[in-house]
């Protein structure tokens, strides 16, 4: 007889800072959706962001909140037999409005955790802006299809992405443009005038959302993670927005903390194992 899958640790209760942080990881995966023609389905209970290329990152369920188990069960149906339509993988985000019992709901439907991290956010008027002082390093937007390959190549590098994941983000990143006009605007620094680190800002649904921050290993301890971050955060707060949001990992857990950034839900993603 199958055992229960246990619940996922409670989470922090909902709070403002929570629901952005939700709204930001719906953001962003409808944005990855939509600049490739994608689809995306923004239902009451939860949103289904389908990019079609054949990455998980780029394909997403966001801000579900059922009213009774009943529903989870039926929307966990729907999801999964939306994404099979076109053959990809996806991942579905777990939040502190997804219910208790939604992780156990999804492991039981045969998908497995993914992740588990923590989703901070920063009130952008308490940031702590520290710039980095280290000779030879510039930070810049991307502003031509050249820095946006040298994006590309630092976020392959950083986040360890095989060659199908990199072909959909690279993909994925190339129809969204760069300049001041793309929603999505990417940062790269460059150390001596090679790429080293790079990140980027969503400045969208009046979340200032910070992602894809990633560093080469031969330079990381030296600020320029830090220094990268704060350039996309001061163009945030330019444009007028107030609450800044991330999902961190372990190792820029103390960057961000460091910035002014504070752990407020856990980001936990499921998603049906790849075949």
């Amino acid at each position: 007889m199958t055992q229960p899958a246990e619940a996922d640790p409670p989470q922090p209760p909902a709070s403002a800072l929570t629901d952005v942080v939700e709204r930001g990881f719906a953001a962003i995966q409808g944005h990855y959706a939509r600049g490739v023609g994608g689809v995306v389905r923004d239902l009451p209970d939860v949103q289904l962001s389908r990019s079609g290329l054949p990455a998980r990152v780029v394909n997403a369920v966001n801000r579900a909140r059922f009213a009774h188990t009943a529903r989870a069960d039926e929307a966990i149906a729907e999801a999964t037999a939306f994404f099979a339509e076109a053959g990809v993988l996806f991942r579905w985000f777990v939040g502190p409005s997804s219910g208790a019992d939604l992780g156990a709901r999804l492991v039981a439907a045969g998908m497995g955790k993914l992740s588990d991290s923590p989703g901070m956010a920063l009130e952008l008027d308490r940031m702590v802006d520290e710039p980095v002082d280290l000779p030879g390093l510039e930070v810049r937007p991307v502003a031509s299809a050249a820095d946006l390959e040298d994006w590309l190549s630092v976020s392959r590098a950083s986040a360890g992405f095989d060659d199908v994941v990199f072909g959909a983000w690279a993909t994925a990143h190339r129809a969204l443009g760069w300049g001041p006009g793309a929603p999505l605007q990417n940062f790269v620094a460059r150390l001596d005038g090679r790429p080293v680190a790079v990140a980027a800002l969503l400045a969208m649904d009046d979340v200032a959302g910070i992602w894809n921050v990633g560093t080469l290993e031969a330079v990381r301890g030296r600020g320029i993670g830090r220094e990268t971050t704060l350039t996309a955060l001061r163009a945030g707060r330019g444009l007028g927005y107030r609450v800044s949001i991330l999902g961190s990992s372990a190792l820029g857990f103390p960057v961000y903390s460091r910035i002014g950034f504070r752990e407020v839900c856990r980001v936990r993603h499921y998603g049906p194992p790849a075949s």
